[in-house]
């Protein structure tokens, strides 16, 4: 992503790429504690984005299939590094052996919830190089609607601390160039709202990278009304045997926390809580992640309301991404004028 958005965007800060609790859980082992990584694995499908498009709910439910092995945690982020000189095999032990270690022979594909790739034509290809056979999937959305809830989901992780959202995008330009960033923002990228937005584009580069056939786009609209026929067609997709799956829970929209303090260690902590973490052995790691879980629990508070976008706001959100939109109609064969 980074590598990338130097090229789009004037001046952005460069600090390494975002991580949280959340998408560290994977880690904290050592060497010594892996298990061994097969020598065959089955095709990896790596759900690459979008982010509030409903990723970890058809997640979720692909990683309750028990012919699939889902990555974890959710979204390891494995790829958009290089690592250079490291040889295949020992690449391949590497990721299977951190975020696969229930992988088993009755698994018939590999599952992976990264959805940062999407903005990262590099790490496309790592995966595909990594496994020629890999798919990839893909969840869009209204963009006005992935907006608003994407401004709601840095906020709670406390990458945001401008409320009012018409602000927020005022302010994309500025913090571009280093300047009026939030003092816990771990990635200014993840506040430039009008670029994560514009799936159409970022979908036509996957495409590219990817190749067509490789890819497979799920309408969030679609998955909201029917999502059996859509879990569905995603099994059919990776290859994979239907478990009978007929129950399939909405995830929670974005809610509030009660106390700042206590939320940044859970979603975004502090230097010295994250090294703790790293070094943690496993027996340590599983009390964390308890305590972790616990202190989310008592610390969510649904007392604000949801953000509501003004009519101008929305109207000038429409104007921003009607092109785009045009470009993602055009790209799946479908007509998404009410998005416009």
């Amino acid at each position: 992503m980074k590598t990338m958005l130097k090229n789009l965007l004037p001046n952005p800060a460069n600090k390494p790429l975002p991580r949280c609790i959340a998408e560290i859980e994977g880690i904290g082992y050592q060497e010594t504690d892996l298990p061994a990584a097969p020598a065959n694995f089955p095709p990896g499908c790596f759900i690459v984005g979008a982010p509030r498009c409903g990723t970890t709910a058809i997640s979720k439910a692909l990683s309750r299939n028990p012919r699939i092995s889902f990555s974890k945690p959710k979204e390891p982020h494995f790829f958009l590094e290089p690592r250079p000189g490291v040889d295949p095999d020992e690449l391949h032990a590497q990721y299977l052996s951190r975020y696969h270690r229930e992988l088993n022979e009755e698994h018939q594909a590999l599952g992976d919830g990264s959805v940062s790739y999407l903005y990262e034509p590099e790490a496309i290809r790592r995966v595909l190089a990594f496994d020629p056979r890999a798919k990839f999937i893909v969840l869009v959305r209204d963009p006005v609607e992935m907006m608003r809830s994407y401004h709601s989901r840095m906020l709670f992780q406390l990458d945001e601390d401008e409320e009012d959202f018409a602000r927020a995008w005022e302010l994309q330009e500025s913090r571009a160039a280093g300047h009026n960033l939030p003092k816990r923002c771990r990635e200014p990228m993840l506040l430039q709202y009008g670029f994560l937005g514009k799936l159409g584009m970022h979908l036509e580069r996957l495409f590219e990278v990817a190749g067509r056939e490789r890819c497979h786009v799920i309408v969030h609209d679609d998955f909201r009304d029917d999502p059996r026929a859509v879990y569905l067609r995603a099994l059919e997709f990776m290859g994979v045997d239907d478990d009978g799956q007929v129950k399939f829970k909405r995830t929670r929209a974005t809610s509030s926390f009660k106390s700042p303090w206590l939320q940044q260690f859970v979603m975004n902590p502090p230097p010295w809580a994250f090294r703790l973490i790293t070094i943690s052995k496993p027996r340590m790691l599983k009390r964390l992640k308890g305590l972790r879980k616990r202190i989310k629990t008592w610390n969510s508070s649904d007392a604000k309301p949801r953000q509501v976008l003004t009519d101008a706001m929305r109207a000038r959100l429409r104007e921003y991404f009607a092109e785009d939109v045009d470009k993602l109609s055009g790209l799946l064969s479908r007509d998404l004028g009410h998005w416009k």
